[in-house]
């Protein structure tokens, strides 16, 4: 009578080294298993056929901008969650993700601060220029003109990139 042998490695019709002796049946469902993609592993000397692993995305707890691929769910270490954060601003408490408001309003006020400076390297530009023509070619219409377009374009600038709301004041 044929025998049939599982260990952690594989499944096979000769014996192997650490394998424990299992039924034709157990075979031909540990080989349809493992053609499937499952998992076929000896758990406490039984054979066990567990689902394919599914690589997932988990988030370490103590910094969710930092994520790791798991090979499966099962796998995922109690230092990382499933749970997606919802902003880079996210913090674990008590096993959720909480928003850490001031963090999220420095990194905007930040974020407008740059691109404000950023754009009024413009503004800078027009008022040199109207500096220039007037110091130069002594034109005060076209210099006014220099100054007035920098004006308004200092008062878009501020106007299209206003300064967040304090989440302090609310």
């Amino acid at each position: 009578m044929q025998k049939y042998y599982a260990n952690n490695e594989s499944i096979s019709q000769t014996k192997l080294e650490n394998s424990i002796e299992i039924t034709a049946e157990q075979y031909n469902s540990a080989m349809k298993a493992k053609l499937n993609g499952q998992v076929v592993e000896v758990v406490n000397a039984e054979l066990v056929i567990k689902e394919p692993y599914v690589k997932v995305t988990a988030y370490l707890k103590s910094d969710c901008t930092k994520q790791k691929e798991f090979d499966d769910y099962t796998l995922v270490t109690d230092d990382y969650t499933l749970d997606a954060p919802k902003t880079r601003f996210d913090e674990w408490i008590d096993s959720v993700w909480v928003t850490n408001l001031q963090n999220q309003y420095q990194a905007q006020v930040q974020q407008v601060t740059d691109k404000r400076a950023y754009l009024y390297l413009d503004v800078d530009r027009l008022r040199a220029e109207a500096k220039s023509v007037l110091e130069i070619e002594g034109d005060e219409a076209k210099a006014e003109e220099y100054r007035l377009q920098a004006n308004a374009l200092y008062l878009k600038i501020r106007d299209e990139n206003p300064w967040p709301v304090n989440p302090e004041t609310l």
